[in-house]
Parts: C-alpha cells; structure tokens; sequence
C-alpha cells in the first residue's frame, strides 16, 4: 500500500481541565487545526472551561466528560491525578482512534517538520514502525502582559525555560495496541505498554502553566496546592509546585529567559535526538536550547570516543600479541606434557615387568626352597649323612 493510498490514522488528544478558560480554547483550536480531535474530561470546573473548549473545537471535539467529586472527610474537593489518568488509560481502550495523546490543557504540541501537521507527523511516525513519541517541553514565560480569555498566548509570549530535569521524559503520545495503556505508574510522563518502539526525535511542545500574576496565584493557591491528595504528595508527585510561596512572586524569572525560535529548536531536536543522547551519554539529555553548542557537544564527545575506541584498539593488539604468547607457551607445555607422560608410560611398562619377572624369581624360589625342604626331610639324605661327614673330612686331609 502506498502512502497515497493508505488512509488517514485517526489521533485523539484526551485533554483533562480545571478552571482553564483563558487557554482552553487557543490550546483545543490548535490540536482540531493540527489535525487531532479531542476529548475532553473536565474536573469539575467553576468557570467557562468547558464553554470556551466547546466553542472553539466545533466539530473537532468528539466527547465531554465531567470528572465524579472526590472529597476529604471535610467535604473539601480533591485533586486526584491517578484518577485522572486512569480514567484516561480506559478511554484510550475505548475511543475510536489509532493514536492518543495524553494532554493537558495548557499545552500545545506541534510536529518537528514545519510542513507536516501533528496528525501527518504522527502517521509518519506510525508508517515507520515506532508507536511512542516522546516530547521537547518548553515553559514558555509571561513577558508581564495580561493574556485576555480566549487570546492565543503564541503571538504574546516568545521567551521559554528548558524543562526541569524531573519533567523532561514526556512519552504522551502512542498507538493504540491491545495491551492496557500504564499512565498511572509514572505520574503521566510516560505512556507504558508491551512492546513500546520510542521514535527517535522529540516533539515541541510549548506549556504555559503561568500566564499572568492573578492567573497564576489563583491556579497555585486556590486551584492546586490545596486540593491536592496526600497520597500522591507522599509519591513525590506535584513538585513543580514546592517553589511557590504565597505571598511571593509566582511570574518565572524572564532575566534567565531563552528565546523560543520554533525553526531552530525544530532542528535542534533532530540533531539532539534520541539515538544521539545514547551514543554520546556524556552530553547528556539537557534541553536542546542552542543548536550551535548542542552541534560542538556531540562531536566533542564523538572525538572523545574515537580517541578512546583507538586506545581500547591498540590494548586490544596488545592483549592479543600476549594471548599468542601464552598459546605458544601453552603448546610448548602441552609438548612437554605429552612426552612426559609417554615416558611415564614406559617406565610404567618396565615396572610392570620388573613385577612380573620379580614375581617370576619369587615362585621359582619358592619352588626350589620347596624342594630342599622335601630333599632335607627325606630318608635318603638322613642315610647318607655320615658319608657326607667322612667326605668333608677327608677332603680337607
């Protein structure tokens, strides 16, 4: 079947939302525009989320779903992520789709070949045999202007932080197989099942979890911290948000700043892909922010192990010139061996016959000391014992 022929794969983003309105729709118009449909869970919001999402995705949004209350003793509400992920590995089961993409509502994932849509990259990705893709994560930051409901936050904010390490594995986005999806055992970064082929290059994706200071202090403050469940706390989950305190600023620090170049990191990621990281582990898996210095890393690193292949190369001569060595001395042992044992062998033989011949004497011995006794003992030798003694007397006369 040739790609001409070969039809469409349906990718389906399961977008999870509390009180996002002021991004919902700019995030779910994006995905619908890149060719994704959407599902939406929404955890019990109090304001136009849910709305603002159905407006903007028109015939792209294939399901709303409003998420069950979770409270403590006290009635207060829960944020319970594990629930939210599991709810989304049991849809990704039962959807009509090829592909999912596990999504939040503040993010926007777009494909690394500016001339491919999401869902094209997607289909390439699945052509070639891999059913997971993994993600480059830009935190894009607020340049101090206010972003109004509604406003596509691309146009406003073009500075960025690189992911902190704990959050740079982002394996959201696989094919439909028939094993279960695991979201739930890594806190969502990555998508767990049987038999996962990760492609190779990361996808960008541009998150805006803070978008001005009254958004944020309301999404830290009030709609976060919280709600969240002890449980998962005790996990370790929700640590990007230890660093507020309220009361302090929640805006990130635009002086640390790096400008978000959508070409350049497009070509950053292909060169700091995957298979790069692996071979050159020295680099290591930091952001792909300057492809300059990302270009000199790897080949510092690929000079460093050329340099160290020639070094194992000429040990390994060396281990070889001394294994010839010591076969040769092991031959010449073995020789040695061999001719030592054939002597043994025949000083073997002579002391077999020496024992035989000696055993030999011993009865011819016996034989004759058996006929002395017989002669001694017999009546003849007692008769002539007084010539014997007149013999010996007048031999000596």
């Amino acid at each position: 079947m040739t790609p001409e022929s070969r039809s469409p794969i349906r990718v389906a983003a399961i977008v999870a939302a509390y009180n996002e309105e002021d991004i919902i729709g700019p995030a779910v118009a994006h995905l619908v525009a890149q060719g994704v449909s959407v599902y939406l869970l929404d955890d019990g919001s109090t304001d136009r989320t849910v709305a603002n999402a159905q407006q903007a995705a028109g015939g792209g949004l294939i399901g709303v779903e409003s998420l069950p209350r979770v409270e403590r003793a006290d009635g207060t509400a829960v944020y319970s992520w594990s629930r939210i992920l599991e709810r989304k590995a049991q849809l990704a089961a039962t959807l009509d789709a090829d592909w999912f993409v596990h999504q939040d509502a503040d993010e926007f994932r777009e494909s690394p070949w500016p001339h491919l849509s999401l869902a094209e990259s997607v289909d390439l990705v699945d052509r070639f045999g891999w059913n997971a893709i993994d993600f480059e994560v830009f935190n894009v930051a607020p340049d101090g202007e206010d972003v109004a409901p509604g406003q596509d936050p691309v146009g406003t904010f073009r500075r960025y932080h690189p992911a902190e390490a704990y959050d740079r594995l982002q394996i959201r986005c696989w094919k439909k197989t028939a094993a279960p999806v695991d979201l739930v055992t890594t806190g969502g970064h990555e998508a767990r099942f049987p038999g996962r082929r990760v492609f190779p290059i990361r996808f960008p994706m541009r998150h805006y979890p803070i978008r001005s200071a009254g958004q944020g202090e309301r999404k830290v403050f009030r709609d976060r911290k919280p709600r969240f469940d002890p449980d998962e706390l005790a996990r370790g989950w929700h640590v990007q948000y230890d660093r507020f305190v309220e009361g302090r600023p929640v805006l990130p620090d635009l002086a640390s700043a790096l400008t978000y170049d959508p070409d350049a990191a497009a070509v950053a990621l292909q060169v700091r892909n995957r298979l790069m990281e692996a071979a050159c582990p020295t680099v290591g898996t930091g952001p792909a922010a300057d492809l300059a210095e990302t270009v000199r890393q790897f080949e510092e690193d690929i000079v460093r192990q050329a340099a160290h292949v020639r070094n194992l190369t000429l040990a390994l001569d060396e281990r070889a010139h001394d294994i010839d060595v010591l076969q040769a001395r092991r031959d010449e042992l073995e020789r040695w061996l061999q001719n030592a044992l054939e002597h043994v062998a025949a000083l073997e033989a002579t002391v077999t016959a020496l024992h035989a011949e000696i055993a030999m004497v011993n009865r011819n011995a016996l034989d004759v000391a058996g006929r002395l006794d017989e002669a001694f003992a017999s009546r003849s030798w007692r008769l002539t014992r007084p010539l014997r003694a007149a013999w010996r007397l007048f031999g000596r006369t």
